[in-house]
């Protein structure tokens, strides 16, 4: 039996964390050790985000380093083959994200289990098309316009307002598969099935390596 983890909110910054990266794409050449292709990243540090005029982060505004820099990969981080000149080349960066109530700081594939954050490129995609999209599993958006993530105990991200794999209702867009209450900032988010929903589970998650709960506060199982 798991200790019960307790949930927080993180939020993004405009900072990120960039890697110098070399691979190949998978459907062009293999990796012998790897379902993908070939791919190793060198860190190089912390930078400013540069952004789109939509809002979304723009990669190509990026200030790539020469091909010669020496920090560039050589070798595959799986395989150990060594790449060549025809082999890709890219900044890689990462959005840095704050924890308010520590000043901790990561990216949101590091972020530890129970950080809770707000999938804003959700509801900002939807938002694109038109008028604010209405909650629902439709739109993947809660009752308050947020698009809630949580990280699992197995390292999983859950958006709590998807739609489940087991929807009872997959032709309504107006439901949510999970209930939400409360809030992550203070620690009050809970999640059943007490609301607008479908016969799908009990509000329990289901991710590949973990089955449990996240009831006031608290993932457990």
């Amino acid at each position: 039996m798991m200790t019960p983890i307790k949930i927080f909110w993180i939020e993004p910054i405009d900072r990120e964390r960039r890697w110098l990266r070399r691979f190949q794409f998978g459907d062009k050449k293999s990796c012998p050790k790897a379902s993908y292709g070939c791919n190793a990243m060198f860190e190089i540090g912390e930078a400013d985000i540069l952004y789109t005029a939509d809002g979304y982060i723009s990669g190509d505004a990026r200030s790539m380093p020469p091909r010669d820099d020496p920090r560039w990969p050589r070798t595959c981080e799986a395989c150990g083959c060594l790449f060549d000149e025809k082999d890709e080349y890219q900044l890689h960066g990462k959005q840095i994200y704050i924890r308010p109530d520590t000043g901790a700081r990561f990216t949101l594939k590091d972020a530890p289990a129970g950080a809770v954050w707000d999938a804003w490129w959700w509801h900002h995609r939807e938002r694109g098309k038109g008028p604010a999209p209405l909650p629902g599993v439709g739109s993947c958006v809660g009752p308050d316009g947020r698009s809630l993530v949580v990280k699992c105990p197995d390292g999983w991200d859950w958006m709590i307002d998807a739609r489940a794999s087991n929807c009872t209702l997959p032709n309504d867009d107006t439901h949510h598969c999970w209930v939400r209450h409360g809030k992550p900032e203070d620690g009050t988010l809970h999640v059943d099935k007490a609301g607008n929903t479908c016969a799908a589970g009990a509000g329990s998650i289901m991710t590949p390596n973990w089955h449990g709960f996240l009831h006031h506060g608290m993932l457990h199982e």
